[in-house]
């Protein structure tokens, strides 16, 4: 297994946080296309990818028209946790923003993990030296607002429930940031459940000193919780 390498432009209208998330799923697809372990290969098998955790460092945000170089690869799996790596950086080779991120594979009709080795979805480690620190937990803090939230169609993928890369449009949202105009500079997000299309989430939030968390529950059930620092 080699580092797998792709460029992007970003467009006029700017890289949003959950475009820039899109990318790095869209990218993390596409090194498993050739071991036949991309999510159309896992979904013959009755299995799925899910994101457990992501963690996202930023030196300095693409900005529109740029066009970036795009590294990730795998690293070692660990009791069914399967680690991931990202670099981006701009054409002088200055690096933009370094994330890792957890994945881990699930059958798709009980939604319970399963184990990957046993059945045959390996992917050879890599290391570069250029690892970030894995992701750890979500710093909580006390949380002042609230509102409720319905999930769209249109915010669902082909594991029918609510993309992972669309929980950063509505932490946003509630924070009144977006990482086009305000400088990010940091991101940990925990996904602990899924969200169905027409669920009603209870969404709260706070931001204190540039750091915003924010989390999202059905019910008693935890669907996920984030971080996101600004300068």
């Amino acid at each position: 297994m080699e580092v797998y390498q792709r460029s992007y432009t970003v467009g006029a209208e700017g890289l949003s946080t959950q475009a820039l998330f899109k990318f790095l799923q869209d990218i993390a697809g596409e090194q498993c296309i050739p071991l036949k372990l991309s999510g159309p290969d896992l979904e013959k098998r009755g299995l799925m990818w899910v994101i457990i955790k992501y963690r996202l460092q930023v030196s300095r945000w693409p900005q529109p028209g740029e066009t970036i170089q795009a590294n990730t690869w795998p690293g070692k799996t660990r009791h069914g946790m399967m680690p991931r790596f990202y670099v981006l950086r701009d054409a002088e080779g200055e690096t933009l923003l370094a994330a890792s991120s957890i994945w881990a594979v699930v059958d798709r009709q009980s939604r319970a993990m399963v184990n990957n080795e046993e059945l045959g979805v390996h992917i050879d480690p890599v290391e570069t030296g250029e690892e970030i620190r894995l992701p750890g937990a979500v710093k909580k803090l006390e949380t002042t607002q609230e509102r409720h939230f319905r999930v769209p169609a249109e915010y669902l993928d082909e594991n029918g429930h609510m993309n992972n890369t669309f929980y950063y449009t509505v932490a946003e949202d509630c924070l009144g940031r977006d990482a086009r105009r305000d400088r990010l500079l940091e991101v940990s997000t925990e996904h602990v459940s899924e969200a169905l299309c027409g669920e009603e989430l209870l969404l709260r939030w706070t931001e204190s000193e540039g750091l915003g968390y924010i989390t999202g529950s059905l019910g008693e059930k935890l669907i996920f919780r984030m971080n996101l620092r600004y300068e």
